[in-house]
């Protein structure tokens, strides 16, 4: 979105550098200043549009490309603009049928053309350095909303596995000689969590140890109501990944789909490489799914309030860190509720 400031304050220079081009015409004795001003200033207005024009393209599709394609790109829209500047005069000109112009300037074409082409090069390369500048301050604020982002994940986690309550459905119904293994492996996912506020990405092994040291904690409280699959690559394990990515998504499983129903059901954990192509290269797919009684709705930002927390965040980290392409896609059904995402693969090493 254009500043209407900044949009009004080049408008002004331009103006003001179309006024300083007429005086000069005028000083040399080629017409009236209000008539060279009029013509000057079209042409101002016409290089603000195409600047305008520039700038989306630069936004919409030039600022992806490498930096040796994107040269080329900027000096043929150089050339461009001021080959249409100089056939916009020629053109006025001859709409006024003021053929002595005409010839004058075309005389002096290509000083003219020259002019032009350091007037656009120095106009596009303020374009250019002002959309670097506000990728980079967008850069640093999705940076800061992440970090803080992440830190209220690390505490929703910590509280989840801290909770008074959590502890005693973990350890009621187990037998004394298997609450000692209950207790340490409650002592690993706490470890896992306080290290993983050091380190922005783990590997793919390292997360899915983690999702099944907590499954095996729900599998001591429910018994045989709860099952679970889990069918990974093994070929991904080095594949980096945010850490307590999918642990939230199974526990959202456990909790909301398997618990509330009375025979119980199946976790499933899908772990692949996305074998549709996308431009950002190889990705990583995703997916948990329950068959336990699903959701009242099947949209993302509608879940309520008691099921946002888990979804909701791992949604949002997902957003900031890859995009909108590796937002959670999340279906429910009857039979159940299956969470996918992907995320472009990039290894440990």
């Amino acid at each position: 979105m254009i500043n209407k400031r900044i949009l009004a304050l080049v408008w002004l220079v331009l103006m003001l550098y179309a006024a300083l081009q007429a005086a000069f015409v005028v000083r040399g004795g080629n017409g009236t200043f209000v008539g060279v001003f009029i013509g000057t200033a079209f042409n101002e207005h016409v290089r603000l549009g195409l600047f305008l024009a520039c700038r989306w393209l630069i936004m919409r599709h030039l600022h992806s490309w490498h930096w040796w394609w994107q040269l080329p790109a900027y000096f043929l829209m150089v050339m461009l603009l001021s080959m249409a500047l100089f056939s916009v005069t020629i053109g006025m000109l001859v709409l006024l049928q003021q053929a002595r112009a005409v010839e004058n300037i075309l005389s002096t074409g290509q000083w003219i053309v020259l002019q032009h082409i350091l007037e656009n090069g120095i106009g596009l390369a303020f374009i250019v350095l002002a959309e670097y500048r506000r990728e980079i301050r967008e850069r640093e604020e999705r940076e800061r909303e992440l970090r803080h982002l992440n830190t209220q994940m690390e505490l929703a986690a910590l509280r989840s596995q801290l909770n008074p309550h959590f502890l005693f459905n973990a350890l009621v119904g187990v037998q004394p000689e298997k609450a000692r293994i209950v207790l340490e492996t409650l002592a690993e996912l706490l470890r896992y969590s306080l290290e993983s506020d050091k380190r922005d990405f783990v590997s793919l092994r390292e997360e899915l140890d983690f999702v099944q040291k907590y499954l095996s904690i729900e599998q001591e409280r429910f018994g045989k109501r709860l099952r679970i699959s889990i069918d990974i690559d093994e070929t991904l394990g080095e594949a980096r990944v945010p850490p307590i990515l999918i642990q939230p998504l199974v526990e959202n499983a456990v909790k909301h789909g398997i618990s509330p129903k009375a025979v119980g059901g199946t976790v499933s954990v899908t772990v692949r490489l996305d074998a549709s192509a996308s431009a950002d290269g190889k990705r990583l797919w995703v997916e948990v799914s329950d068959d336990g009684v699903g959701m009242k709705t099947n949209k993302l930002s509608n879940h309520a309030p008691s099921i946002g927390i888990g979804l909701a965040n791992t949604d949002a980290r997902l957003r900031k860190l890859y995009g909108e392409e590796s937002k959670l896609n999340v279906e429910s059904t009857e039979n159940g509720v299956t969470v996918r995402f992907s995320m472009p693969l990039t290894s440990q090493n």
